[in-house]
């Protein structure tokens, strides 16, 4: 059965959690309630293209990852491991249990309470 604690919609960059706005830095995909978290799917399309982006932190050892949980009150508890470095999540595949599609071909059951990779398979 699903956790419906708290209502979560998404506009823009725009989280709404039981009608608390919490800003993102860039464009939101998905969002929703689960396992006592707020869970955030981050557009890649949003920051990708970007110039200052593009020519600098994705090639860093730490490229932004874009699926991550926060509290209810916006704090940040986990950005999710990734298939490979330079990686990104594009969709949400399901809610429960938690996966996700990475554009490196990969689907990937995500841990709720770690945002660790429990389990991925190429479906390239």
């Amino acid at each position: 059965m699903a956790d419906t604690t708290h209502s979560v919609a998404h506009d823009g960059d725009i989280v709404r959690v039981s009608g608390r706005a919490l800003r993102m830095e860039y464009m939101v995909l998905d969002a929703f309630w689960s396992h006592g978290r707020v869970i955030v799917l981050l557009d890649p399309a949003a920051y990708l293209d970007q110039v200052a982006y593009s020519g600098g932190r994705h090639k860093s050892r730490h490229p932004l990852r874009n699926l991550r949980a926060y509290s209810p009150g916006g704090e940040l508890l986990w950005q999710a491991e990734q298939p490979l470095p330079e990686d990104y999540y594009y969709r949400i595949e399901s809610r429960e249990p938690l996966t996700a599609l990475s554009l490196s071909a990969f689907r990937c059951d995500i841990d709720p309470e770690s945002g660790r990779i429990a389990g991925k398979q190429s479906i390239a």
